[in-house]
């Protein structure tokens, strides 16, 4: 999805795919990583996985229930190239 403006005008240029409707995944991990850094004090801060959060399919992580994992390796693993 590109598009081109022509200075402050709002006038489109040029646009590729710009109605093609996209998944939301990377925005939505570039959004999550953006509030946990401007919310978080110490990226070492360890927090405790919870059974739900262990649960959920897909990680690569291969977190389990009551590990413990610091806030910046978590962010580490959001930011790993989803599965295809």
């Amino acid at each position: 999805m590109q598009q081109y403006m022509i200075g402050n005008l709002g006038k489109v240029l040029y646009g590729k795919n710009e109605n093609t409707r996209c998944k939301m995944a990377s925005t939505t991990k570039i959004m999550s990583s953006i509030v946990i850094t401007e919310n978080i004090k110490d990226l070492n801060e360890k927090v405790k996985i919870s059974s739900k959060a262990a649960g959920i399919g897909g990680s690569r992580l291969g977190l389990h229930t009551n590990d413990e994992i610091s806030v910046k390796d978590l962010l580490y693993g959001l930011m790993l190239c989803s599965r295809k």
